[in-house]
């Protein structure tokens, strides 16, 4: 079986010779070739290849760091180093970082042979481990989902986010290890929603960022009663300094080895730091509020993101939060303008329903079941939770009809008093048709003054994306019943639209029926996007 090649090289005539001496050297496919680092981790991760040979001179990205990021989350992908620098001190980061072998150039076709002969024979031993691995129960990963949720803006509700998705899963899944990261380093609010007393910080660890060990992250997690590890940011906002994008990824590297699922609140601020969680992390998330101003964010944020090459848009998830259906930015609309996929899974606007949990520092206080399905629903999408729950929803049985009795004092009573019951009721009835009259004409008013809201909210979105007068019309019709589209009328101010009249006739009865002298009409502003 052939084995597969990724190359990281962004000379082309060197990439063109490692092909050649490939093709000659050993039987491989190459399914890649990547310009940058950030590419070749892509490539790496979607291709999974038996080997990746990388050039020393290939950027953004240190070289040998991401070498020891795909070590982790590919163990089975081989990676050679091509250098021109024969010095000793070069081939030791090399081999440091986790690469199998040097290549020196220019190159030599026994060289290149033995090498990646020498590496594919490793790779199919490492495949063969991981297989067995997973047979045996174990995970064919052989490391945790690492999960980076960033903000579009403040409040958009990241930090609540992740420390309920974190609750559930581990509510959900018990034998999971789950470990929340807030690297908001100078925001940070993950203690202030789960109670925490952490006497060491992701600071501690970042001042022995190169010598870190088990034991030495596993002193600087606080594990909370639920069973969440936590790793908080270090009170003293001058420790912050010591939180570099290489720590970083040292320790995210090391935190791979020893959780199931990790979760890191990287803030709503394009820093160095975020940006290297971005670029190593297995899923992005990117919250956004059903506000403009919120998506404006959103698409400065992921253009910096692909200027800095560390994440392509088209990989970048975007969660709308606190969304209701009286919004005036519905998910349709956020879908149109995000540079990003949207997710399927949008979570409701819990208006005051969160305030009891978070004050009192309890995720298990939120007692609203369409909360936590939405949460649920959000992980499964993103793939956070692998499996679903065996647990299934106990079958309530009804209550048996009690027996009734035949006969007796109290039957007969009744029988007698049925007559004048039946009387009052004869006589109460005028009143009652007309009060039910009146409640639902009532109801019907609203409902009116409500589709006309949601045709005036269409008109102003369909005019704000340059939409022909027929196609506003049309827009706004499909709010309202078929029965009272006779009557709609649509007035867009011109010569330069900036809102939007739309009225209609109040029906009697119910639409299409009857309609009342008067007339029900709202305006809407027309917002245009910069």
């Amino acid at each position: 079986m052939a084995g597969t090649v990724v190359i990281g090289c962004a000379d082309q005539s060197l990439a063109y010779e490692l092909r050649s001496q490939l093709a000659e050297a050993a039987d491989v496919e190459v399914v890649g070739v990547a310009e940058t680092t950030t590419e070749m981790a892509d490539l790496v991760l979607q291709r999974e290849p038996n080997l990746v040979l990388v050039h020393d001179l290939l950027g953004p990205e240190p070289v040998h760091q991401v070498i020891r990021d795909l070590g982790l989350r590919r163990p089975a992908s081989v990676a050679i180093v091509v250098t021109s620098d024969g010095d000793p001190e070069s081939l030791a980061s090399a081999m440091d970082a986790g690469a199998r072998g040097v290549l020196s150039y220019p190159l030599s076709f026994a060289d290149v042979q033995q090498r990646v002969n020498t590496a594919l024979d490793w790779s199919r031993h490492m495949e063969s481990l991981l297989v067995s691995a997973s047979s045996d129960g174990g995970s064919a990963r052989g490391r945790a989902t690492v999960v980076a949720v960033t903000g579009t803006k403040g409040g958009v509700g990241t930090t609540t986010l992740v420390t309920h998705l974190a609750w559930d899963v581990r509510r959900e899944l018990p034998e999971h290890k789950v470990l929340v990261v807030d690297l908001d380093l100078e925001k940070g609010d993950v203690s202030s929603l789960i109670e925490a007393r952490a006497r060491t910080s992701v600071a501690d660890l970042a001042k022995v960022a190169q010598d870190l060990s088990v034991r030495t992250v596993a002193d600087a997690v606080f594990e909370h009663e639920s069973g969440i590890h936590l790793l908080l940011p270090p009170d003293d906002v001058r420790d912050v300094e010591w939180v570099t994008p290489a720590a970083i990824r040292q320790i995210v590297g090391l935190l791979r080895q020893q959780y199931d699922l990790v979760l890191i609140d990287v803030g709503a601020h394009v820093t160095p730091v975020q940006a290297a969680v971005v670029e190593i992390a297995d899923e992005v998330v990117s919250v956004v509020t059903p506000d403009l101003v919120s998506i404006r964010a959103l698409r400065r944020t992921l253009g910096w993101w692909e200027s800095l090459q560390v994440r392509k848009p088209e990989a970048v998830h975007v969660l709308i939060n606190k969304a209701s259906r009286t919004d005036e930015v519905q998910p349709e609309t956020v879908k149109r303008l995000s540079p990003g996929p949207v997710l399927a899974t949008v979570l409701p606007d819990m208006g005051h329903k969160l305030e009891t949990a978070m004050n009192s520092r309890a995720p298990e206080l939120v007692t609203d079941p369409a909360w936590w399905r939405a949460l649920r629903a959000f992980g499964r999408e993103v793939g956070v939770v692998r499996r679903p729950s065996a647990a299934g929803d106990p079958a309530s049985a009804a209550p048996a009809p009690r027996p009734r009795r035949s006969g007796g004092r109290r039957e007969r009573a009744a029988a007698d008093e049925s007559g004048s019951v039946a009387i009052e009721l004869v006589a109460l009835l005028p009143a009652i048709v007309l009060v039910c009259a009146v409640l639902w004409q009532l109801g019907l008013t609203g409902l009116t003054y409500v589709w006309t809201g949601y045709g005036a909210a269409a008109a102003a979105r369909s005019v704000a994306l340059g939409a022909s007068p027929a196609d506003v019309r049309a827009a706004t019709l499909d709010a309202f019943p078929a029965g009272m589209r006779s009557t709609v009328d649509v007035d867009v101010a011109t010569p330069r639209p900036s809102s939007v009249d739309v009225s209609v006739r109040i029906p009697v009865v119910m639409p299409g029926v009857l309609n009342t002298p008067w007339t029900a009409t709202i305006s809407r502003d027309v917002v245009r996007e910069p």
